[in-house]
């Protein structure tokens, strides 16, 4: 169907076909009957004079679109603050084009366009009235289709509030749980209780996921989501990484997929706190790993050996303090390893260099052993999933 046809030349009758369903989109309506254009005339004369005057509204509505009201996910009456919350929501997670969402934007945030929007919606119902029905059809379709997808794409948004590192992770070449277990992802719920292993924290969590009925639905619905909307790249990239991961330590690897299944926003949060206390202590840099010296060796102590006690941790330090020469390596390792909240950063760093180093490689970020942050972690998700998200998830527009 044309963006805007001559509304002269209809005329059809109908035919008796049903209609289809018309879901979640309560402004957009498409009427049943059909009567000819001469009765409702006055009605078509104001919806192209509306259309004229706003053309992307015209070109929008009969792309099939949902209305701007559905496309925010507001309701009519909805507060600015919730405008601009729905806002922010869809452009992180940009599925429908930008010159959409942001007309969407203006037009729920201007009270006089808004009025003349419901207008030009009421007045759509009553031009459908003298669409014939193969077009009516055609329309109800891909509308349909475009609710289908959002429903899909707001469904990813909430699994992803709990799997955000996960998705990242999983098109760095990270295994899918299945994968991990050695499981068949078609197996059902008696095989995986008595087949998944059960010896790691990690294996643990995956047992709790795929063995409850509502865990393992999400899940799956996660991975047939990223499947279904793989770009070649982005699988592409997961088929090379994949290699890497057969490098890595399986100590490493299960804190990493532990962490992803239980922090979504691991990721960052590890790099940021590794910026902050290096960027703090930079005379720590010669000091940290790979460095074959650090303040444990200077001061003859075993970091992996450290009482639980606070105070006994203090007098060993103290003590091995005593016996050494007051040189200027010795005096910063005393510094540090004295107080607690020193100590606490410097032993994060020396549990976790080595799974900061991995996520290093697999982002290509190249800071653990500098002092001056490399700008944001790119691991947006939905940059890994679609090569043009706004053309794989609205039906080709731009």
């Amino acid at each position: 169907m044309s963006r805007k046809n001559k509304l002269s030349e209809r005329g059809v009758k109908p035919e008796a076909t049903p209609q289809l369903p018309i879901q979640d989109d309560p402004y957009w309506k498409v009427s049943p009957v059909f009567m000819d254009i001469h009765r409702i005339g006055r009605y078509i004369e104001r919806f192209e004079s509306i259309g004229d005057e706003y053309p992307q509204w015209l070109d929008d509505i009969l792309e099939g679109y949902p209305t701007y009201y559905c496309v925010l996910g507001v309701h009519r009456g909805a507060t600015a603050d919730a405008i601009a919350s729905a806002f922010a929501i869809r452009m992180d997670f940009p599925y429908y084009p930008q010159e959409l969402l942001f007309e969407a934007l203006v037009v729920m945030n201007t009270p006089e366009l808004q009025a003349k929007y419901d207008e030009f919606l009421s007045l759509f119902e009553q031009y459908t009235k003298c669409l014939p029905p193969f077009e009516k059809r055609e329309l109800i379709q891909k509308h349909t289709d475009e609710i289908n997808r959002t429903k899909k794409m707001d469904r990813f948004v909430q699994i992803h509030e709990k799997y955000g590192d996960y998705c990242s992770l999983y098109f760095e070449g990270m295994p899918d749980l299945y994968e991990y277990a050695g499981l068949a992802k078609n197996s059902d719920i008696e095989t995986i209780k008595r087949d998944c292993p059960n010896d790691s924290e990690l294996l643990k969590k995956i047992y709790s996921i795929l063995t409850t009925p509502g865990s393992r639905q999400e899940y799956d619905a996660l991975m047939a989501f990223l499947t279904e909307n793989g770009n070649p790249d982005g699988i592409e990239n997961r088929k090379n990484k994949k290699k890497l991961w057969k490098e890595f330590d399986r100590e490493m690897i299960e804190k990493i997929i532990l962490l992803s299944l239980t922090e979504p926003v691991v990721i960052d949060r590890y790099f940021t706190r590794f910026d902050k206390i290096l960027n703090e202590n930079q005379d720590w840099r010669e000091y940290i790993p790979p460095s074959k010296e650090s303040f444990f060796s200077i001061l003859g102590l075993d970091a992996g050996a450290f009482p639980a006690d606070k105070k006994e941790i203090e007098a060993l330090i103290r003590d091995k303090y005593r016996q050494l020469e007051r040189t200027p390596r010795v005096n910063l390792a005393y510094s540090v390893l004295k107080n607690q909240l020193l100590r606490d950063d410097y032993l994060w760093i020396f549990e976790n260099h080595s799974l900061l180093k991995i996520l290093a490689t697999l982002f290509h970020v190249e800071r653990v052993h500098k002092t001056v942050p490399k700008g944001p972690i790119p691991h947006n998700p939905i940059e890994k999933i679609f090569s043009d998200p706004l053309s794989k998830m609205s039906g080709g527009r731009k």
